[in-house]
């Protein structure tokens, strides 16, 4: 569920563990999915509630360009339709909806939905929420694009998204899918003990085939740098001209995961 980076990450500030939390982790996967508003309490719900806002200034700006990226891959015009899966407390959602979109988001936890739609009707924005299950979603093939943000990570069955995905999509359709690397198998470790949910980390070859095997096609891999400016200083010059290399050179290990791909 796009909670991204949201990347299951606890909330700011989480409490200390009770001492009986395990007994309050849901032992079914799905649902830990579901309760998640729940498990976090009040202080994790606001959290949510302000997403992109209310992190460090570094983050919140990576959130901004993160969207701005995905306007960018899937050429999101006005007027366009727009679903997003796994769309968490839906600030993705949201903003595409602001950029003139019918979008539509869809999360397997009704706390999740019901924090979307009380913000998008806060905000006075015409997105819409459903409750949905992002492995079995049959959309009927009417959206112009589909979105994926920070939320693969959280399902097992990959290749069951990914199809929701295709089935999601007018020929033609784009699919854009932004994911941590391979690396998050072990850095949510933590965040799977505590909630009970599921952190994975997966492989752009391993995207790629589930892709092809979905039914899609021109499938293309991005990559992403530091999202920063950089000033006149000699040093930071050198530094922003040695950024795509590195950056490049260093992708299985640091960078995010951007994949856009065609429906047939």
């Amino acid at each position: 569920m796009c909670r991204l980076y949201e990347r299951r990450r606890e909330p700011p500030g989480p409490a200390p563990r009770p001492a009986a939390y395990h007994q309050r982790v849901p032992g079914d996967r799905k649902e830990a999915e579901r309760a998640y508003p729940e498990l976090i309490e009040e202080s994790g719900r606001e959290w949510l509630r302000t997403k992109p806002f209310g992190n460090t200034p570094r983050e919140t700006a990576r959130l901004l360009i993160d969207f701005g990226y995905a306007v960018q891959l899937l050429d999101l015009q006005p007027g366009m339709s727009l679903c997003e899966l796994g769309c968490g407390p839906g600030w993705m959602t949201r903003m595409a909806a602001r950029h003139g979109l019918e979008a539509v988001g869809y999360d397997i936890s009704p706390g999740m939905v019901e924090i979307a739609r009380e913000q998008a009707e806060a905000e006075g924005i015409e997105a819409r929420f459903e409750v949905a299950d992002m492995e079995e979603l049959d959309a009927g093939g009417r959206f112009d694009a589909c979105l994926i943000y920070d939320a693969l990570h959280h399902s097992p069955r990959a290749e069951l998204v990914i199809r929701s995905a295709h089935r999601a999509l007018r020929p033609g359709g784009r699919f854009l899918l932004a994911e941590p690397n391979w690396k998050h198998r072990y850095q949510g470790r933590d965040a799977a003990e505590h909630w009970g949910v599921t952190e994975l980390g997966y492989t752009p070859r391993a995207f790629k085939k589930m892709l092809r095997a979905a039914g899609f096609t021109d499938i293309r891999r991005f990559h992403n740098n530091r999202k920063r400016l950089f000033g006149n200083r000699p040093r930071e010059i050198a530094a922003h001209l040695a950024e795509p290399v590195a950056f490049r050179i260093l992708a299985p290990f640091w960078t995010q995961i951007w994949l856009r791909a065609t429906a047939a």
